[in-house]
């Protein structure tokens, strides 16, 4: 058997190298690969298809605020509120040796809630208005002679009272209607007739509207009254509030007359 012949030193130098040149060309390869990114696969479903993005018709990638917002940013809680409202007031009483009419003024009010339920509160109020009066006069028929039935001055009048507020959160506004009752008290100006304010009693018991028989003279007093009202308030910070409101009141003396008391009032409020 014939022993096979070895390969020359010339032919294992040109296969090494060979070997050699193949390993280093995977090599490179290998690299150059590894620092590309993979292709991506074409999506097979169009709703895979990424978004573009605007203004291409697409939508905004933050909602527009509108200016000022509807709803703020800080909750509508009201557990404690004070509010401070200057006040136009109209009174109209029957009063002695004065013509019933409409007789206006201006005022302050003063109001406190506290909250007792998530749409009630309990509210307290104290407010007091001023209405000028002139001087009224009546002509004797017979006589012609001019007597002062009613002195020039200012008619005072003070109010304090409680009831109940119920609101609604709206964001920015809340509306609120209050019922309520207290007392009210009516100082007219130094009377100039029998029955009006420091002067004796008609009857010795009968004095004018809003004052009593104390002693013989007639002196202002505490009457008892109904109140209703509407407001509505806008929130312009965590603690501030800005508002308007009306209210009428009903005296027990006069509860058919109507109107009695009226007040009308821009509201300025903190609340906590």
């Amino acid at each position: 058997m014939t022993a096979p012949s070895l390969p020359r030193p010339a032919a294992w130098r040109r296969s090494w190298t060979r070997v050699l040149a193949t390993l280093l060309c995977l090599a490179a390869v290998t690299e150059t690969s590894a620092g590309e990114p993979a292709p991506r696969e074409a999506p097979t479903d169009p709703n895979d298809t990424p978004m573009m993005r605007p203004p291409n018709g697409q939508p905004a990638p933050t909602p527009i605020k509108s200016s000022p917002a509807l709803v703020p940013a800080y909750g509508g809680d009201r557990r404690f509120a004070l509010t401070l409202s200057p006040a136009y007031a109209s009174f109209r009483l029957p009063l002695l040796g004065r013509e019933t009419i409409r007789r206006p003024g201006a005022g302050v009010l003063l109001e406190a809630d506290l909250r007792v339920l998530s749409f009630a509160w309990l509210r307290a109020q104290v407010g007091y208005s001023g209405h000028p009066l002139g001087e009224s006069k009546s002509q004797d028929s017979d006589t012609e002679e001019i007597t002062v039935t009613a002195n020039a001055g200012v008619l005072h009048t003070t109010t304090a009272g409680v009831g109940v507020a119920v609101g609604i959160d709206l964001g920015r506004f809340m509306p609120m209607v209050d019922v309520g009752a207290g007392v009210f008290r009516i100082g007219t100006p130094e009377g100039a007739l029998v029955g009006q304010r420091g002067m004796a009693c008609l009857d010795g018991t009968t004095c004018d509207t809003g004052l009593m028989c104390s002693a013989g003279t007639c002196v202002p007093a505490m009457v008892p009254e109904v109140h209703a009202g509407a407001s509505v308030d806008l929130h312009l910070a965590k603690r501030w509030y800005l508002g308007a409101s009306i209210r009428y009141f009903a005296l027990m003396v006069q509860p058919l007359e109507i109107p009695i008391y009226v007040i009308g009032a821009a509201r300025l409020g903190l609340r906590f």
